[in-house]
Protein backbone atom coordinates (compact mmCIF):
# COMPACT_ATOMS: atom_id res chain seq x y z
CA UNK A 1 0.00 0.00 0.00
CA UNK A 2 2.79 2.15 1.27
CA UNK A 3 4.31 1.71 -2.16
CA UNK A 4 1.11 2.53 -4.41
CA UNK A 5 0.93 5.22 -2.63
CA UNK A 6 4.47 6.52 -2.72
CA UNK A 7 4.24 5.07 -6.97
CA UNK A 8 0.59 7.52 -7.01
CA UNK A 9 2.29 10.36 -5.58
CA UNK A 10 5.54 10.29 -7.71
CA UNK A 11 3.41 10.65 -10.14
CA UNK A 12 1.01 13.34 -9.14
CA UNK A 13 4.65 14.90 -8.80
CA UNK A 14 5.55 14.33 -12.28
CA UNK A 15 1.92 14.83 -13.40
CA UNK A 16 2.02 18.47 -11.49
CA UNK A 17 5.77 19.34 -13.10
CA UNK A 18 4.62 18.66 -16.82
CA UNK A 19 1.35 20.64 -16.02
CA UNK A 20 3.42 23.93 -14.84
CA UNK A 21 5.64 22.95 -17.44
CA UNK A 22 2.46 23.07 -19.98
CA UNK A 23 1.27 26.24 -18.38
CA UNK A 24 4.87 27.83 -18.24
CA UNK A 25 5.13 26.80 -22.22
CA UNK A 26 1.55 28.08 -23.12
CA UNK A 27 2.50 31.28 -20.94
CA UNK A 28 5.49 31.81 -22.34
CA UNK A 29 4.22 31.25 -25.93
CA UNK A 30 1.02 33.44 -25.10
CA UNK A 31 3.62 36.25 -23.74
CA UNK A 32 5.27 35.87 -26.60
CA UNK A 33 2.51 36.33 -28.82
CA UNK A 34 1.69 39.47 -26.93
CA UNK A 35 5.01 40.98 -27.13
CA UNK A 36 4.93 40.07 -31.07
CA UNK A 37 1.37 41.65 -31.35
CA UNK A 38 2.09 44.53 -28.98
CA UNK A 39 5.48 44.99 -31.38
CA UNK A 40 3.80 44.93 -34.93
CA UNK A 41 0.84 47.47 -33.68
CA UNK A 42 4.20 49.42 -32.10
CA UNK A 43 5.68 49.10 -35.29
CA UNK A 44 2.66 50.25 -37.17
CA UNK A 45 1.99 53.21 -35.16
CA UNK A 46 5.68 54.33 -35.31
CA UNK A 47 5.20 53.67 -38.99
CA UNK A 48 2.55 55.31 -39.28
CA UNK A 49 3.33 58.43 -36.97
CA UNK A 50 6.93 58.50 -39.40
CA UNK A 51 4.45 58.55 -41.81
CA UNK A 52 2.06 61.25 -40.64
CA UNK A 53 5.68 63.37 -39.03
CA UNK A 54 7.02 63.37 -42.56
CA UNK A 55 3.96 64.69 -44.43
CA UNK A 56 3.34 67.50 -41.80
CA UNK A 57 7.47 68.56 -42.26
CA UNK A 58 7.43 68.31 -45.79
CA UNK A 59 4.23 69.52 -46.11
CA UNK A 60 5.71 72.73 -43.70
CA UNK A 61 9.15 73.32 -45.71
CA UNK A 62 7.38 73.13 -49.15
CA UNK A 63 5.00 75.87 -48.17
CA UNK A 64 7.56 77.43 -46.40
CA UNK A 65 9.49 77.65 -49.95
CA UNK A 66 6.81 78.97 -51.62
CA UNK A 67 5.93 81.63 -49.04
CA UNK A 68 9.17 82.80 -49.18
CA UNK A 69 9.32 83.11 -53.34
CA UNK A 70 5.99 84.30 -52.73
CA UNK A 71 7.36 87.26 -50.69
CA UNK A 72 10.24 88.01 -52.94
CA UNK A 73 8.11 88.60 -55.87
CA UNK A 74 5.59 90.28 -54.19
CA UNK A 75 8.65 92.82 -53.42
CA UNK A 76 10.20 92.99 -56.93
CA UNK A 77 6.83 94.22 -58.04
CA UNK A 78 6.17 96.71 -54.67
CA UNK A 79 9.85 98.15 -55.36
CA UNK A 80 9.02 98.18 -59.47
CA UNK A 81 5.86 99.71 -58.64
CA UNK A 82 7.62 102.64 -56.46
CA UNK A 83 10.18 102.96 -59.08
CA UNK A 84 7.49 103.68 -61.43
CA UNK A 85 5.48 105.84 -59.59
CA UNK A 86 8.69 107.78 -58.09
CA UNK A 87 9.71 107.97 -62.28
CA UNK A 88 6.58 109.22 -63.04
CA UNK A 89 6.28 111.87 -60.09
CA UNK A 90 9.89 113.29 -61.10
CA UNK A 91 9.10 113.59 -65.04
CA UNK A 92 6.19 115.46 -63.81
CA UNK A 93 7.96 117.96 -61.43
CA UNK A 94 10.63 118.18 -64.10
CA UNK A 95 7.91 119.23 -66.81
CA UNK A 96 6.86 121.44 -64.62
CA UNK A 97 10.19 123.14 -63.84
CA UNK A 98 10.69 123.24 -68.04
CA UNK A 99 7.25 125.22 -68.06
CA UNK A 100 8.42 127.66 -65.38
CA UNK A 101 11.55 128.38 -66.85
CA UNK A 102 10.01 129.18 -70.60
CA UNK A 103 6.60 129.46 -70.27
CA UNK A 104 6.12 130.72 -73.86
CA UNK A 105 7.41 127.64 -75.60
CA UNK A 106 5.31 125.78 -73.06
CA UNK A 107 2.03 127.62 -74.60
CA UNK A 108 3.69 127.63 -78.36
CA UNK A 109 3.04 123.54 -77.61
CA UNK A 110 -0.46 124.05 -76.51
CA UNK A 111 -1.39 125.65 -79.82
CA UNK A 112 0.46 123.09 -81.54
CA UNK A 113 -1.09 120.97 -80.34
CA UNK A 114 -4.78 122.11 -80.14
CA UNK A 115 -3.87 122.55 -84.06
CA UNK A 116 -2.95 118.98 -84.25
CA UNK A 117 -6.50 117.45 -82.88
CA UNK A 118 -7.87 120.24 -84.68
CA UNK A 119 -9.67 118.36 -87.50
CA UNK A 120 -11.10 115.92 -84.56
CA UNK A 121 -12.81 117.96 -82.34
CA UNK A 122 -13.70 121.27 -84.15
CA UNK A 123 -17.34 120.43 -84.21
CA UNK A 124 -20.47 122.39 -83.57
CA UNK A 125 -22.25 124.03 -81.93
CA UNK A 126 -19.05 124.80 -80.18
CA UNK A 127 -15.73 123.81 -78.56
CA UNK A 128 -15.10 123.54 -74.40
CA UNK A 129 -11.51 123.62 -73.31
CA UNK A 130 -10.66 122.98 -70.20
CA UNK A 131 -7.21 124.75 -68.84
CA UNK A 132 -5.62 124.75 -65.52
CA UNK A 133 -5.34 128.05 -63.64
CA UNK A 134 -2.59 129.89 -64.68
CA UNK A 135 -3.49 128.58 -68.15
CA UNK A 136 -6.63 129.97 -68.32
CA UNK A 137 -6.14 133.55 -67.07
CA UNK A 138 -3.30 133.02 -70.08
CA UNK A 139 -5.37 132.87 -72.85
CA UNK A 140 -8.73 134.15 -71.31
CA UNK A 141 -6.33 137.34 -71.85
CA UNK A 142 -5.07 136.23 -75.33
CA UNK A 143 -8.21 134.39 -76.25
CA UNK A 144 -7.43 135.08 -80.57
CA UNK A 145 -4.53 133.07 -79.83
CA UNK A 146 -6.99 129.73 -79.63
CA UNK A 147 -10.15 131.27 -82.27
CA UNK A 148 -8.53 131.96 -84.44
CA UNK A 149 -7.45 127.83 -84.67
CA UNK A 150 -10.86 127.01 -84.89
CA UNK A 151 -14.22 127.76 -87.52
CA UNK A 152 -16.72 126.94 -84.65
CA UNK A 153 -17.36 128.94 -81.00
CA UNK A 154 -14.91 128.59 -78.49
CA UNK A 155 -15.39 128.64 -75.12
CA UNK A 156 -12.52 128.65 -72.26
CA UNK A 157 -13.06 126.89 -68.88
CA UNK A 158 -11.03 126.91 -65.67
CA UNK A 159 -10.50 123.66 -64.03
CA UNK A 160 -11.90 122.81 -60.32
CA UNK A 161 -9.01 120.52 -60.14
CA UNK A 162 -5.11 120.80 -60.14
CA UNK A 163 -3.06 119.73 -63.26
CA UNK A 164 0.11 120.03 -64.58
CA UNK A 165 -0.47 121.55 -67.76
CA UNK A 166 -2.11 120.56 -71.18
CA UNK A 167 -5.76 120.70 -71.78
CA UNK A 168 -8.92 118.90 -72.13
CA UNK A 169 -11.73 119.57 -75.06
CA UNK A 170 -15.35 118.74 -75.00
CA UNK A 171 -16.56 119.30 -79.01
CA UNK A 172 -20.44 117.59 -78.97
CA UNK A 173 -20.15 113.56 -78.40
CA UNK A 174 -16.04 114.19 -78.93
CA UNK A 175 -13.54 114.87 -75.54
CA UNK A 176 -9.97 114.61 -75.36
CA UNK A 177 -7.70 114.29 -72.54
CA UNK A 178 -4.54 116.53 -73.43
CA UNK A 179 -3.28 117.19 -69.73
CA UNK A 180 0.39 116.36 -68.87
CA UNK A 181 -0.39 113.84 -66.59
CA UNK A 182 -2.64 111.62 -69.20
CA UNK A 183 0.21 112.21 -71.83
CA UNK A 184 2.74 110.35 -69.06
CA UNK A 185 -0.41 108.14 -68.07
CA UNK A 186 -0.54 106.35 -72.34
CA UNK A 187 3.34 106.57 -71.98
CA UNK A 188 3.35 104.30 -68.91
CA UNK A 189 3.15 101.09 -70.62
CA UNK A 190 6.80 101.60 -73.09
CA UNK A 191 8.07 102.43 -69.23
CA UNK A 192 6.57 99.30 -68.03
CA UNK A 193 8.16 97.75 -70.86
CA UNK A 194 11.65 99.14 -69.67
CA UNK A 195 10.89 98.18 -66.52
CA UNK A 196 10.10 94.91 -66.98
CA UNK A 197 13.63 94.36 -69.02
CA UNK A 198 15.54 95.51 -65.89
CA UNK A 199 13.47 93.44 -64.02
CA UNK A 200 13.79 90.61 -65.41
CA UNK A 201 17.45 90.28 -64.61
CA UNK A 202 16.12 89.62 -61.12
CA UNK A 203 14.14 86.28 -62.33
CA UNK A 204 18.64 84.77 -61.81
CA UNK A 205 18.48 86.19 -58.76
CA UNK A 206 14.91 84.71 -57.50
CA UNK A 207 16.29 80.94 -59.08
CA UNK A 208 19.08 81.14 -57.20
CA UNK A 209 17.38 82.02 -53.84
CA UNK A 210 15.04 79.05 -54.60
CA UNK A 211 18.33 76.32 -55.60
CA UNK A 212 19.63 77.84 -52.29
CA UNK A 213 16.08 77.02 -50.29
CA UNK A 214 15.76 73.27 -51.92
CA UNK A 215 19.33 72.90 -50.95
CA UNK A 216 18.11 74.12 -47.41
CA UNK A 217 14.99 71.66 -47.39
CA UNK A 218 16.81 68.49 -48.17
CA UNK A 219 18.84 68.99 -45.70
CA UNK A 220 16.22 69.80 -43.60
CA UNK A 221 14.95 66.29 -44.49
CA UNK A 222 17.95 64.41 -44.24
CA UNK A 223 18.27 65.74 -40.72
CA UNK A 224 14.90 64.54 -39.84
CA UNK A 225 15.60 61.35 -41.21
CA UNK A 226 18.36 60.93 -38.83
CA UNK A 227 16.38 62.08 -36.17
CA UNK A 228 13.45 59.37 -36.75
CA UNK A 229 16.07 56.68 -37.00
CA UNK A 230 18.07 57.41 -33.43
CA UNK A 231 14.50 57.65 -32.36
CA UNK A 232 13.47 54.08 -33.43
CA UNK A 233 16.75 52.52 -31.14
CA UNK A 234 15.40 54.14 -27.77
Amino acid sequence: MKERFGKLGLHLVNQAENDIKNINQQTLFQIAEIKKKNRDRAEESLLKMKEHFNESFNRLLNNSLSSALIKIKEEILKSKNKLMSELISDLTNLIEKKINDNYSKYTEYLLNSLEYIKHIVDKPPEVIITLNSRDFNFFNSNKDKITKIFTNNLKLIKSDKKFTGGFMVLAGNISYNGTIENQLKKNTSIIEIEFSKIFSESETDIKQVENIYLKFIQNQRQLINEYLQNYERI
